[in-house]
């Protein structure tokens, strides 16, 4: 007769979600980590696209920009969170198809939030260049990093 084992492992909640909930402290690396990224990404954008006035720019729209960021990573994470534990989906592995619908998902949310919220009174063009860039370059590609590299 075959023992079953009922344990639940979580092979494959990703960096930094999981080790920010094992590991509290990490928030105290990871949000002003992110902050500096969505920073140097602003400061970057506005010089590639000659943008005027970038402190008052910097100023008005950064901290919507990276509690958008984080919001929408926490979501990403969310879903890979439901699939695990309400379905049992990928408690086996570090499966691909966990972890790119979280990221496509983050990316998205982090476009619309920076396009219809953060730089909504920015011309069409500038918020839709500044939104992408966002999207694009802030996704949290850390949910690609397989969990077994962690243990």
């Amino acid at each position: 007769m075959e023992k079953k084992n009922n344990d639940i492992r979580l092979y494959n909640v990703l960096f930094p979600f999981w080790m920010l909930l094992l590991f509290p402290q990490m928030w105290a690396i990871v949000l002003p980590g992110n902050f500096i990224i969505d920073s140097l990404v602003l400061i970057i954008s506005m010089f590639a696209l000659k943008m005027t006035e970038k402190k008052r720019f910097y100023k008005r729209h950064i901290f919507q920009i990276w509690g958008f960021g984080m919001l929408s990573d926490i979501i990403g994470a969310a879903y890979m969170f439901l699939l695990m534990w309400a379905f049992e989906v990928g408690s086996m592995g570090d499966e691909l198809y966990l972890t790119i619908p979280a990221l496509i998902i983050s990316a998205v949310l982090i476009f619309v939030l920076n396009y219809f919220v953060t730089f909504r009174k920015s011309d069409k063009v500038l918020r839709l260049k500044l939104a992408l860039t966002f999207a694009i370059v802030t996704a949290p590609y850390t949910f690609l990093i397989p969990s077994s590299w962690l243990y």
